[in-house]
């Protein structure tokens, strides 16, 4: 197969079916996400930006109830289900952070399954994590997404929390946490600035 050399040399240039993504070795897959067949690298975030991620999943998942079943999991593909082209490209994103309804063990996980997504913004992410994710998770129907902000000294700044306006398929902003995290959807959890900085 010729994607190493094709992609090492140009990312931009490469374009993926999902069953050419499939057979790409993990080492490769962890490195890049796609849209409409187009590969995008991912950038490594900061280990403050991993921690950030890990904690906060940690929390969702000691506050998520028993029933419904719901899952909690870290830098897993999102494959998107209304963003497929009539070619048959396709799309995903890694979210920092999914919170999703249980599904069958070994299936992909779609946007249908999400409830939540978490990004944690880097500094050379905050466009797509501030324009681009937060118009595509919307359109795939992803109730809750919500972006954390660093500070320079890379500790949490605050939290905003969009919830999906299910009529135009547009996220509104309805809260700015500061300090500490309520959410109540999909479920109640209270997480503070503090637990997720270490």
């Amino acid at each position: 197969m010729t994607v190493l050399p094709v992609w090492a040399d140009d990312p931009g240039a490469l374009e993926l079916t999902e069953a050419e993504y499939d057979q790409l070795p993990d080492s490769i897959r962890k490195l890049i996400e796609v849209i409409d067949g187009n590969v995008i690298r991912c950038q490594s975030g900061t280990p403050e930006h991993s921690d950030v991620a890990r904690r906060l999943a940690n929390k969702l998942e000691a506050a998520k109830p028993a029933d419904p079943c719901t899952r909690v999991t870290t830098d897993v593909d999102v494959y998107f289900t209304r963003r497929r082209r009539g070619d048959g490209a396709f799309s995903f994103r890694k979210p920092d952070v999914t919170v999703y309804r249980c599904i069958e063990r070994g299936s992909k996980l779609t946007t249908n399954d999400a409830l939540l997504v978490v990004e944690v913004v880097s500094p050379g992410s905050v466009y797509s994590d501030t324009v681009d994710k937060l118009a595509e998770y919307a359109y795939e129907g992803i109730p809750v997404y919500l972006i954390v902000h660093l500070d320079a000294n890379l500790y949490v700044k605050m939290v905003q929390e969009f919830r999906l306006d299910w009529a135009s398929r547009v996220y509104k902003l309805v809260d700015t946490h500061q300090d500490v995290i309520v959410l109540d959807s999909p479920f109640p959890a209270t997480i503070s600035f503090g637990e997720l900085d270490g």
